[in-house]
């Protein structure tokens, strides 16, 4: 009974609602974090302590082989801080043994040194076009996405006074289409006619 009462009113059930724009916000940041750093971020050569290579598949797209996995540290101002990063690509390091470490430059946000990403995930010449255009556009389709629906979920005016009016407004409309005018009683329309 309550899935049809849900069907019926149209509205995406609160679980879901949360789900759905969480991802959107979650993918928004990651595309505004990096077209800041890549704007306005400055580079450090930072230590790769943790790497992971995993094949995903060999006849793959280019640049896609491969999930990479590195875990990183950097000093800025006598203070270290440490990111982590997850990304296709096709690097092939060997992984890290114990205590083993690499040299890596990391970007970062000069006034929010916690927002970091190695140079090649957060630098605007290193990236492709495509890569390019996927940051630049992407917050723009999750905006879209959640006016969208948000406008599926909250009825306009002139839907909300149908809603309350109900038959009484179809009968209205009905009744001047039969008998012109703005639908005055039926009865007085007989019997003048």
């Amino acid at each position: 009974m309550a899935k049809k009462a849900e069907k019926k009113n149209g509205k995406i059930p609160l679980p879901i609602r949360i789900i759905i724009y969480g991802a959107l916000l979650f993918a928004t940041y990651q595309c505004v974090s990096t077209i800041v750093l890549s704007l306005f971020g400055e580079t450090v050569v930072g230590t790769v302590d943790v790497y992971g290579s995993r094949i995903d598949s060999r006849g793959g797209d280019v640049g896609r082989s491969r999930t990479i996995t590195k875990g990183y540290y950097f000093t800025v101002n006598g203070k270290t801080y440490r990111g982590r990063a997850t990304y296709h690509s096709d690097e092939a390091w060997p992984s890290l043994k114990k205590g083993e470490t690499r040299r890596e430059r990391i970007r970062y946000l000069p006034f929010f040194p916690y927002v970091n990403n190695p140079s090649s995930l957060g630098d605007f010449s290193v990236m492709t076009w495509g890569q390019i255009f996927y940051y630049l556009f992407v917050p723009f389709g999750c905006l879209g996405l959640y006016l969208m629906l948000t406008r599926w979920e909250k009825p306009t005016a002139k839907q909300e006074r149908g809603r309350v009016d109900g038959r009484r407004v179809h009968r209205q409309k009905v009744q001047r289409r039969r008998y012109g005018g703005h639908g005055g009683d039926r009865r007085q329309r007989r019997s003048s006619g």
